[in-house]
C-alpha cells in the first residue's frame, strides 16, 4: 500500500461531492492536504463544510479558479501529489455558458502550461 505519510497533495474540485470524499480520506491517510475549492461570494466550501473539525483542522484551504494559472501555480508549488477533479456541473447552464464549461473542464486539465 502507498504510504500517504506527509505526502503534500492538492486536490481540485474538493468542495464537490468526489473531491470532498477524497479529501478526507487522504487526510485519514495522513497526506498533508490543500484542497482547491472555487472562490464565490459567500465564503463558503461546499461540502469540505461538512467535514469534522478534525478533517477541517488537516486541511489547507486554497481558494481561487482553476482557469487562473496564477491561481493554479501558487496551489501547485512544491506538491507531491495533485489529483484534477475541478470540473462545472448543471449540463442545462452549459448550453448558456459554454465557454466557461469548455474552459474548465477541459482546457484546464492540460498541463503544457504549468511546467510539471
Amino acid at each position: 500500500m502507498f504510504n500517504w505519510q506527509s505526502k503534500k497533495v492538492v486536490v481540485t474540485g474538493s468542495e464537490g461531492f468526489i473531491g470532498s470524499h477524497l479529501t478526507e480520506k487522504l487526510v485519514e491517510l495522513g497526506a498533508k492536504v490543500t484542497a482547491f475549492v472555487l472562490y464565490n461570494s459567500f465564503n463558503t466550501y461546499g461540502w469540505v463544510d461538512t467535514f469534522k473539525k478534525e478533517i477541517k483542522d488537516n486541511i489547507k484551504i486554497f481558494i481561487g479558479d482553476i482557469r487562473d494559472e496564477t491561481s493554479v501555480r501558487k496551489a501547485l508549488k512544491d506538491k507531491d501529489i495533485i489529483f484534477h477533479l475541478a470540473a462545472l456541473i448543471a449540463i442545462p447552464y452549459s448550453y448558456y455558458a459554454p465557454r466557461s464549461y469548455f474552459e474548465t473542464n477541459v482546457l484546464c486539465s492540460l498541463p503544457e502550461n504549468l511546467d510539471l
